[in-house]
């Protein structure tokens, strides 16, 4: 679910940074985090003709992500680090296939198999389909913090390690800040804002911390592609960002994802669900091992 979280807030601030020198656009970064309640609708689109490339398409648009977010304390978003309940919905299309809820400690699931089963290039027999409902449709289930800790395996990655990498993760997002922000960036008649910069250049800028981190250099190759990022607002306000991205894909012509996210904050509660089956460590792997019994690729 955070990780879900980052990869909208990325390719927001990317947007934004280019606009960092202008004053209103400062306050629309500000605005993202600013209020209690925050939600962020992500739905994406890809097009080219390489291997593989009509399935992801079909996945893609029939994909999309719903974020939630409320503050317990009522102060705002950025000020309640701890302190912030969530829910994160993946959809296909108007059908919610996974629903994620934390709610203070806990963890919060429930999982659609019927709308997971329709979605494109998914093939599921109907015994693989009456098996999944028994052990997981249509029902809520619950990690508490006890739990969870009993059925996920110890890190084992050092306090030391974990410093290096997050020191690494802040210089990779700074050199693309810095990278962003020193391009142009077009005002659109609407009052939103677009720029358009090489791959090429992305990883040129990243390459200093990548090679810090790994402890040696590397020469990466030509990359060929573009990117398009944008921000849509209303007054200081961000109410959507976007990102295009664009590469040869090696047949006929280019491949292109693009990204949308749009931003609101509605009073929208997330709700504690009621009856759900708190998860034991072994029944957790019971799941775990027939969910692999009857798993499906989405490709």
């Amino acid at each position: 679910m955070k990780k879900l979280w980052i990869v909208g807030a990325l390719g927001s601030s990317l947007a934004l940074a280019a606009c960092g020198v202008n004053a209103t656009i400062n306050q629309a970064i500000s605005s993202v985090g600013a209020s209690a309640t925050l939600q962020v609708q992500l739905s994406a689109m890809a097009t080219g003709t390489g291997t593989g490339a009509s399935s992801v398409e079909q996945i893609l648009r029939a994909l999309n992500v719903d974020m939630n977010y409320a503050s317990t304390t009522g102060s705002a978003i950025d000020q309640s680090t701890g302190h912030v309940n969530s829910e994160v919905t993946i959809n296909n299309g108007t059908q919610t296939i996974f629903d994620i809820r934390q709610i203070d400690a806990n963890e919060y699931l429930r999982i659609d198999v019927n709308a997971y089963a329709s979605l494109p290039t998914v093939t599921l027999s109907s015994q693989q389909l009456t098996d999944l409902q028994l052990a997981v449709g249509d029902r809520w289930f619950e990690l508490t913090p006890a739990s969870l800790a009993a059925a996920v395996p110890t890190s084992t990655i050092s306090t030391a390690q974990t410093s290096k990498i997050r020191v690494a993760e802040r210089a990779v997002l700074d050199a693309l800040s810095a990278l962003v922000g020193s391009k142009p960036y077009t005002t659109l008649p609407d009052g939103s804002y677009s720029q358009t910069g090489t791959l090429d250049s992305v990883v040129k800028a990243v390459q200093p911390a990548l090679e810090n981190y790994l402890g040696r250099p590397f020469t990466p190759h030509n990359v060929q592609g573009t990117y398009t990022i944008g921000i849509s607002m209303s007054g200081a306000s961000a109410t959507g960002a976007s990102i295009q991205l664009t590469v040869p894909d090696g047949v006929t012509g280019n491949g292109t994802i693009d990204v949308h996210a749009s931003i609101t904050h509605n009073n929208d509660p997330i709700v504690t669900p009621n009856g759900a089956t708190i998860i034991t460590k072994a029944m957790l792997s019971q799941l775990i091992a027939q969910a692999q019994g009857t798993s499906t690729p989405l490709g």
